[in-house]
C-alpha cells in the first residue's frame, strides 16, 4: 500500500468511525431525552433521518472494519456488499441533507432543523459520508445497474409514509409532502432528485476510481 493510499484508508477509517458512533450515541440518547417531535426512541423510527442514519452508521462500521484489514495488509479493497449498502446509506443522506435544507429549513425554521443533535443527523453524517464514499474510498466503481440500488430505501420508506399518512391517517404529514393535496407533485420530484443523486454520486465515485488505479 502506497503512502497515499494508507492516508486515504486511514481518513476513511476515521471518519466511518465518527459516523458510527456519533449516529449511534444521537440514536441511544432519543430513548433518555423527549423533543418537541420524539418522545422515545422507538418513535424515532418513524423518521427518514433516523432510518438512513442508521443505515449508514451499519455501512459505516462494515467499511471500517475493511478499513483495519487493509491497514493490517489482510485485504486491498472494501468488500462490494459493504461498499453497495454504504452508496444506499449515502444517496439516503443526501436526500435527508436536501429535504431539510429545501423543504424542512424553510417549514419549520433552522432552529428546529439545525440545532443540537439535528446537526449532525441533517448535516455532518451526510457530509462525512458523501466525503468517505467518493473521496476516500474509491477503490471499485459503481454499474449503471448498481447505482439504482440508491432508489431502494427511499422507495420503501415513502411507500410506508404516505401509506401511513394517505391511507392509513396514522402519521400527520410531517414532512409535509402531502401539504395542500400536492403527493402527486412531491412524489415524483422526489423521485427523480433521488435518481440524479445516484447517478452524480457514481459519476464522481467512477473518475475518482479512475484516478486511483492509474
Amino acid at each position: 500500500m502506497t503512502d497515499k493510499a494508507k492516508t486515504k484508508t486511514i481518513l476513511s477509517l476515521i471518519c466511518n468511525c465518527v459516523i458510527f458512533f456519533v449516529t449511534t450515541g444521537v440514536f441511544i440518547s432519543y430513548f433518555f431525552v423527549k423533543s418537541r417531535v420524539i418522545e422515545n426512541g422507538w418513535q424515532s423510527l418513524r423518521f427518514f433521518t433516523t432510518d438512513s442514519n442508521l443505515l449508514t452508521a451499519v455501512a459505516a462500521a462494515l467499511v471500517a472494519v475493511c478499513d483495519i484489514q487493509k491497514l493490517r495488509g489482510k485485504r486491498t479493497d472494501i468488500a462490494k456488499p459493504f461498499m453497495l449498502l454504504k452508496f444506499m446509506g449515502v444517496i439516503s443522506l443526501l436526500l435527508t441533507f436536501c429535504t431539510v435544507m429545501c423543504l424542512l429549513v424553510p417549514v419549520y425554521g433552522a432552529a428546529m432543523q439545525l440545532t443540537g443533535t439535528a446537526v449532525h443527523m441533517h448535516v455532518t453524517a451526510p457530509v462525512l459520508s458523501f466525503v468517505s464514499f467518493v473521496f476516500l474510498e474509491a477503490d471499485r466503481k459503481i454499474s449503471l445497474a448498481q447505482s439504482f440500488l440508491g432508489l431502494v430505501p427511499m422507495a420503501l420508506y415513502g411507500t410506508v409514509y404516505f401509506l401511513q399518512v394517505l391511507v392509513f391517517e396514522n402519521w400527520m404529514d410531517f414532512y409535509a409532502f402531502n401539504q395542500g393535496g400536492r403527493w402527486y407533485i412531491t412524489v415524483p420530484v422526489i423521485t427523480a432528485a433521488t435518481c440524479l443523486m445516484c447517478l452524480l454520486v457514481r459519476l464522481l465515485r467512477n473518475k475518482m476510481t479512475e484516478r486511483a488505479h492509474r
